[in-house]
C-alpha cells in the first residue's frame, strides 16, 4: 500500500493533467519516430508467410 501512496503523491506533485499530457506526447513522439524510420527504410511492404500464396 505504500507504493500506491507514493504514486498518488507523485501524481499530486506533477499534476494529473501534466501526467496525461506527457503520456500523449510520448506516444505521439514514438509514432513520429517509427514513421520516420519506416520512411527511411523505403516503406517496404512486409510480406508474411500467410500472404505468399495470395493473388
Amino acid at each position: 500500500m505504500d507504493t500506491i501512496e507514493y504514486f498518488s503523491d507523485f501524481l499530486r506533485k506533477i499534476g494529473a493533467p501534466n501526467f496525461l499530457a506527457m503520456g500523449i506526447a510520448v506516444i505521439v513522439l514514438w509514432l513520429l519516430i517509427s514513421g520516420i524510420r519506416k520512411g527511411l527504410k523505403g516503406g517496404q511492404k512486409d510480406d508474411g508467410p500467410d500472404q505468399e500464396g495470395e493473388d
